[in-house]
C-alpha cells in the first residue's frame, strides 16, 4: 500500500482508480461497508483501490473549539486500512489551503486529476470543498461531466441504531465496551510505546505494561477492564486498568496492563491493547492491601471469562 501525505505527492502513474472518500474517524461498520463497495467495484473494473481522507479531523479547522476526540490515532487508522489490502492512500492534513478549495475543483482537479478516478464510494452524508458546499448531490451531478460512475452508501442500521463515530465515541465514554465492540466490527484498541511509570504494580507483585494516553483521543471510561494485549504479533490475556490510580494520587490519565503469563521487560516496546469486557469502575482504596484483594479478585474474573470464552 501506498501512502501519500502531501496532495504533491499523489501519483497513481495513470492507473484509473475506484476511490473512497470520508473521515473515517473509528473505522466502525459504516465505514467499512464504504470501504467494501469500493473494494467490489474495484475488483469488478479492474480499477486501483484509492481511499482518499486526512490525517487529522476537518474540524481541527472548521470549527477549533469544538473538535470531536479521535477515536483512534492516525497509526492505529493506517494499521487497519493497510490490513483492509489497498493500493493507495492519502492522509493528508487537513488545513487552510484544503479549506479553500472550491467543490468542483476538488473534483476535477484532486479526484480526477491528481487520482484518476473512474468509480467513486462515499457515505450519504458526506461533505467537502468551501464551506462545506459540496455534497453527495454535486458528486452525482458531475458524474457525466467528468466521466465516472458512484455508489452512495445510505446509513448503516444495526439493532435500528444508526451507526456513526458519535455514538461510538458516547458507547466508549459510558465505558459500554461489548456495545462499541459490535458497531465498530472488531475489538476496540489503543496501541503505543510502554512507558516507565512508577512500577507501583511491580511493588504489589501485579507488574504492568503502562501506556500513556495520547492527546485528543476518545479514551474508553475509566476502569478496569478484561483485555488482549498484541506484542510482536503475539495476542496475550490481560487486564487493563484506565484512569487516575487514585489510591495513590497519580496526576494524569494512564493505561496499565497486566499481561498473564509474560515476564518480558517492555519498556520502549509498541504493544496494543484490546478491549473486551468492563469489570468495574475505578476505585479509591484505604490502603495498599485492599487493592491487592481487589486486584486478585480482577484477575480470576478475568482468568474465568477467558476460560469460558474461546478466542475470535
Amino acid at each position: 500500500m501506498k501512502i501519500y501525505f502531501e496532495l504533491e505527492e499523489i501519483d497513481v502513474q495513470g492507473q484509473a482508480t475506484s476511490v473512497a472518500l470520508g473521515t473515517f474517524d473509528g473505522l466502525h461498520i459504516g465505514h467499512m461497508e464504504v470501504l467494501s463497495e469500493m473494494k467490489k467495484t474495484a475488483e469488478s473494473k479492474g480499477l486501483k483501490t484509492f481511499v482518499y481522507t486526512f490525517s487529522n479531523h476537518p474540524r481541527e479547522v472548521l470549527t477549533p473549539n469544538n473538535v470531536p476526540p479521535k477515536i483512534m490515532d492516525v497509526d492505529e487508522k493506517t494499521q487497519i486500512f493497510t490490513r483492509f489490502g489497498l493500493d493507495y492512500l492519502s492522509l493528508i492534513k487537513f488545513d487552510e489551503e484544503q479549506l479553500k478549495i472550491e467543490p468542483e475543483d476538488f473534483i476535477k482537479d484532486v479526484l480526477i486529476g491528481k487520482l484518476n478516478m473512474k468509480h467513486l464510494t462515499v457515505g450519504y452524508d458526506y461533505r467537502f470543498g468551501r464551506k462545506a458546499r459540496g455534497d453527495v448531490n454535486m458528486l452525482m451531478a458531475f458524474s457525466e461531466t467528468y466521466g465516472y460512475t458512484y455508489e452512495i452508501v445510505k446509513p448503516i442500521m444495526k439493532n435500528e441504531i444508526r451507526i456513526s463515530s458519535t455514538l461510538i465515541r458516547e458507547l466508549l465514554l459510558d465505558g459500554k465496551i461489548v456495545e462499541a465492540n459490535f458497531y465498530l466490527g472488531r475489538k476496540h484498541f489503543v496501541k503505543g510505546t510502554v512507558v516507565e511509570g512508577k512500577k507501583l504494580g511491580k511493588t504489589i507483585g501485579v507488574p504492568t505494561a503502562n501506556l500513556r494516553i495520547k492527546e485528543n483521543i476518545s479514551t474508553i471510561k475509566s476502569g478496569v477492564y478484561i483485555t488482549e494485549t498484541v506484542h510482536k504479533g503475539t495476542t496475550y490475556k490481560s487486564v487493563t486498568n484506565v484512569g487516575y490510580n487514585p489510591t495513590f494520587n497519580q496526576i494524569g490519565l494512564n493505561m496499565e496492563t497486566y499481561i498473564f503469563d509474560f515476564d518480558q521487560i517492555l519498556y520502549g516496546e509498541q504493544i496494543e491493547v484490546h478491549f473486551i469486557k468492563r469489570l468495574r469502575d475505578e476505585m479509591k482504596f484505604e490502603s495498599v492491601d485492599e487493592l491487592i484483594v481487589k486486584m486478585q479478585s480482577d484477575l480470576k474474573k478475568a482468568r474465568d471469562y477467558f476460560a469460558t470464552h474461546l478466542p475470535k
